[in-house]
């Protein structure tokens, strides 16, 4: 049996509900170890009951790259390290530790080719791509294209602040036959409430917070269109799972979101560009049939379930051994 090491968040993330489905999916083979701790910045503690948990192992471990690539020093180990990289470090100090760390392990996995693409680029690292999985979901039903959703943490990377600025700007242009929905854990508390602020003059949004996983199935059944305006993007399961209802997406030009990318547009952070791109999404028939019918196609072209990935990641474990 393998180790999986991840942080306790406390809160739903992309990477966890990863990590949750690769385990799933490999039966008893990876067991799942929760750490508390102050993750990606580790106290002196934190760094301890780690290295405890890694020496109380006696096969290969896979780790959380949260954990994984924030520690000062490489963890010390009798048995080998595949680092699982779910999002790619930001600032001088985050990438001279994930080098360091990256640059130890035995392997490293991503959840990209984006990511593996920069991993290179940045360290001159190989990875191995171990993409999502999704679970099948119900055709979307539709509508006249008003229905938004934006599935992800409320904070600064996810860029709703941004987001809020485009559908005010899309409703001074008189366009105001829509509604918006932000669905996701409030993860950062000062981030959220500029958020709120900015959100309170437009009555058509809904800040929903964190949902249970039918009320998600619900939002998705009912959605005409992912927005996803985020800063950085590794892949994007939302995306994915928005696919396997048959909704397009639009997201950030230049991210890993462009991989998971099926159907809809990739455009550059300009609110300009969003909200043009918004306003012909909702006022053009033609066009949003076209994004529809090309989300229709990608939903047949999915990986559906996480069997694959989870092989992919077990065959690298046993390759280190």
């Amino acid at each position: 049996m393998f180790g999986l090491i991840e942080p306790a968040l406390g809160r739903v993330s992309g990477g966890l509900r990863y990590n949750h489905a690769v385990a799933a999916a490999a039966g008893n083979t990876l067991l799942i170890q929760q750490l508390p701790g102050s993750w990606p910045d580790p106290t002196a503690h934190d760094v301890a009951v780690l290295q405890q948990a890694v020496e109380d192992l006696d096969a290969p471990i896979l780790l959380d790259g949260l954990i994984g690539c924030s520690l000062p020093s490489p963890v010390q180990a009798s048995v080998p390290i595949v680092q699982l990289v779910h999002a790619l470090a930001e600032g001088p100090e985050a990438q001279r530790r994930e080098a360091l760390n990256l640059h130890a392990a035995s392997a490293v996995v991503t959840t990209s080719q984006f990511a593996a693409d920069q991993l290179y680029q940045r360290h001159g690292l190989r990875a191995v791509t171990a993409t999502p999985g999704v679970e099948p979901r119900p055709l979307a039903i539709g509508g006249d294209g008003g229905s938004m959703i934006c599935v992800g943490a409320i904070e600064h990377n996810k860029n709703q602040l941004f987001l809020a600025n485009v559908l005010d700007r899309l409703s001074q242009r008189g366009c105001t036959a829509w509604q918006c929905t932000f669905a996701g854990p409030l993860t950062d508390p000062a981030y959220a409430q500029q958020v709120r602020r900015a959100l309170d003059p437009i009555p058509q949004i809904t800040l929903a917070g964190e949902l249970s996983a039918p009320d998600l199935a619900e939002l998705y059944y009912r959605a005409d269109l992912l927005v996803l305006p985020s800063l950085a993007e590794t892949y994007g399961l939302v995306i994915d799972e928005a696919s396997a209802a048959g909704i397009p997406a639009f997201v950030t030009a230049g991210t890993g979101a462009e991989e998971a990318l099926g159907a809809g547009e990739a455009l550059p952070l300009d609110e300009l560009v969003w909200t043009a791109t918004l306003y012909r999404w909702i006022t053009d028939r033609p066009y949003r049939a076209t994004l529809r019918r090309q989300a229709h196609q990608a939903r047949e072209q999915l990986q559906y379930g996480w069997e694959p990935t989870a092989q992919r990641i077990l065959q690298v474990l046993k390759e280190v051994l």
